[in-house]
C-alpha cells in the first residue's frame, strides 16, 4: 500500500541520514558487530566495556540473524546501515501489523490517515531502527496493541510480560492499566491472567538468563539487575530529573507536533463513535502520567505511547462524514500534517548533525586509505565514542583503535579522534561540526566545531610505537 510504503520510505531516508549511533545505543549495536564478526566471545565487546548496567542480548541476535547475509557482501562501515536497517524492517513489520489491525477495526481511511501521522511525526520513525532497549521493546508493544484491538487478552498479556521481564522493566507501567482494563471488562479471568502472566513471565526469565549468561560467562537476568540499579539502588536519577509535566509538556508535543491539536478532538468527538479509540488513548496517557512520577525522563520512554494516541488522532479523519461531508475536518487534519512535517524536516536536518564522532571516525579512515594496511594506533575520546563512533567503523584490521580514559601523554598513537583541538606533535586533519541551535531570526540551523581527528607530524609518524 501507498501509505505503507511512505512509512518505509521516510524510515530509509532517516536512516541513511543518521546512519550513527549514540551511546545510549551503543551495547546493542557492538553486540550486533561482534556476532557477525566475532567468533571468540571473549573479545566481544561488553567484556572490556560492560556499562553502568547489562543488557540483553535477544534483542542484537535476531537484528544479526537478519543482517548476516549482507555481511558476506558488504564491508564493516556499510554493515552498520544494514544492521540498523534490518531492526527498521522488524519494527516496520510489527508497526504495519497494528496498522493494518487499525484499520480492519476502524476502517481504511482511518488507517491511511494512521500511516500519514506516522510518517510526518519524526521521533518514531527516528527510532525504530535505532539499538535501543526501548525499540525491542516497542516491537513487542506494537504487536500486543495490535492484539488488544481484536480482544486476544492472552496474547496481550503473554507479549507484554515478554516485553517487560526481557526489554524493559519499564513496561509494566504501561501493562498495569492495560491490564486493570481487561480484567474490569472481563476480557480476561483472575485465574487465567494470572496463570499466562505467570508462565510467560518464567518462560522469559529462563530464555533471557539461559542466553545472557552465556553472553555474560556468569548467572544474571539482564534487566533484573537493571530494575535493581534503577529502583532499590536508586541510581536512575544521576542521570538528570525533569519535574512531573515533562512528559506532557515537553515530550509529546515535540513528538507529536501540531498533529497534537488532533488528539483533543479525537478524545471527545468519537467518544460515541470509536469509544475503542477514545478508550485506548485513555489508557496510554494514564501511562505517561504514572511514569512522570519517576524523576528521571527522557523523550524515548514514552515512545509506547505514541501509537494509540495517533490512532485517536487518525480518527478525526472520519469527522466530515458526521458533519455531513464538512470540509473543514479534512483541511484541519492535512494543516496539521503539513505543519508536523515541516517540523520533521528540521529536526532530520538537526539529527544528520548530531553524531561527529562517527563522522570525524569515517573521514579519518578516508583521508588515511594509503595507510590502511600499516600498524597504526588510534584513539579515541570520550566525546567522539558517545557520537557516533563503533567498531563497524573500525575498517583496517591492521590498526589498533584505543578508548582508554585519563590518558596524559599521547605519544603512542598515530591518530586522534577527540574533541580537544589541538595536542602538542599532532597536526589536524579534519574538524566535524555538530548541531548547536536553531537560529530564529534567520531559519536556519546553527552547528559549531566540535570534534577534531589529530594526526601526529609528519617528522613523527615513523618513530616507535608503544
Amino acid at each position: 500500500m501507498a501509505d505503507e510504503a511512505l512509512v518505509l520510505a521516510v524510515g530509509a531516508v532517516q536512516l541513511w541520514l543518521s546512519p550513527f549511533a549514540k551511546v545510549e545505543e551503543s551495547f546493542n549495536l557492538q553486540a550486533i558487530h561482534d556476532l557477525l564478526y566475532e567468533r571468540n566471545l571473549t573479545r566481544y565487546d561488553h567484556f572490556e566495556f560492560p556499562g553502568v548496567v547489562p543488557r540483553t542480548f535477544l534483542g542484537a541476535l535476531p537484528v544479526a540473524a537478519v543482517a548476516a547475509p549482507a555481511s558476506l557482501m558488504l564491508s564493516k562501515a556499510h554493515m552498520q546501515i544494514a544492521a540498523r536497517a534490518s531492526l527498521w524492517l522488524l519494527s516496520f513489520t510489527a508497526w504495519r501489523t497494528l496498522k493494518r489491525t487499525i484499520g480492519s477495526v476502524f476502517g481504511r481511511d482511518t488507517a491511511v490517515a494512521y500511516s500519514l501521522l506516522t510518517a510526518v511525526q519524526f521521533h518514531l520513525v527516528f527510532y525504530m531502527s535505532r539499538t535501543l532497549p526501548n525499540i525491542f521493546a516497542l516491537i513487542l508493544v506494537f504487536l500486543a496493541y495490535a492484539a488488544w484491538l481484536q480482544g486476544q487478552s492472552r496474547r496481550v498479556i503473554m507479549l507484554l510480560s515478554v516485553s517487560t521481564i526481557v526489554f524493559r522493566g519499564d513496561t509494566a507501567v504501561l501493562f498495569a492499566p492495560i491490564l486493570v482494563t481487561l480484567l474490569v471488562a472481563r476480557h480476561v479471568g483472575f485465574l487465567e491472567m494470572v496463570m499466562v502472566g505467570v508462565t510467560s513471565a518464567l518462560g522469559a526469565i529462563a530464555l533471557t538468563i539461559g542466553v545472557d549468561s552465556v553472553f555474560w560467562q556468569r548467572w544474571l537476568w539482564p534487566e533484573g539487575e537493571v530494575l535493581y540499579f534503577n529502583t532499590i539502588l536508586n541510581k536512575s536519577h544521576e542521570w538528570g530529573t525533569h519535574p512531573f509535566h515533562w512528559y506532557l509538556t515537553s515530550a509529546l508535543p515535540r513528538i507529536l507536533g501540531a498533529s497534537a491539536l488532533l488528539l483533543p478532538l479525537g478524545l471527545t468527538c468519537y467518544h460515541n463513535l470509536l469509544g475503542r479509540a477514545h478508550h485506548a488513548a485513555v489508557q496510554v496517557l494514564l501511562y505517561v502520567l504514572l511514569f512522570s512520577i519517576l524523576p528521571h525522563k527522557e523523550l524515548r520512554f514514552i515512545l509506547n505511547a505514541v501509537p494509540m494516541l495517533n490512532m485517536a488522532s487518525a480518527v478525526v479523519r472520519r469527522v466530515h462524514v458526521v458533519y455531513g461531508g464538512a470540509t473543514w475536518p479534512l483541511l484541519c487534519v492535512a494543516l496539521c500534517l503539513v505543519i508536523t512535517a515541516l517540523c520533521s524536516v528540521v529536526f532530520t536536518l538537526a539529527s544528520h548533525a548530531n553524531y561527529p564522532g562517527g563522522v570525524a571516525f569515517a573521514k579519518l579512515h578516508a583521508l588515511q586509505q594509503m595507510r590502511a594496511t600499516k600498524p597504526m594506533h588510534v584513539h579515541i575520546d570520550v566525546a567522539a565514542a558517545m557520537t557516533g563512533v563503533s567498531r563497524f567503523g573500525e575498517q583496517y584490521s591492521a590498526w589498533t583503535y584505543h578508548k582508554t580514559e585519563g590518558i596524559t601523554d599521547f605519544g603512542a598513537f598515530d591518530y586522534l579522534v577527540t574533541e580537544t583541538p589541538s595536542r602538542e606533535g599532532f597536526s589536524t586533519l579534519a574538524v566535524v561540526e555538530t548541531f548547536d541551535r536553531i537560529d530564529v531570526r534567520r531559519l536556519q540551523l546553527v552547528h559549531r566545531p566540535y570534534i577534531y581527528v589529530l594526526a601526529r607530524d609528519p617528522t613523527s609518524l615513523d618513530s616507535p610505537e608503544a
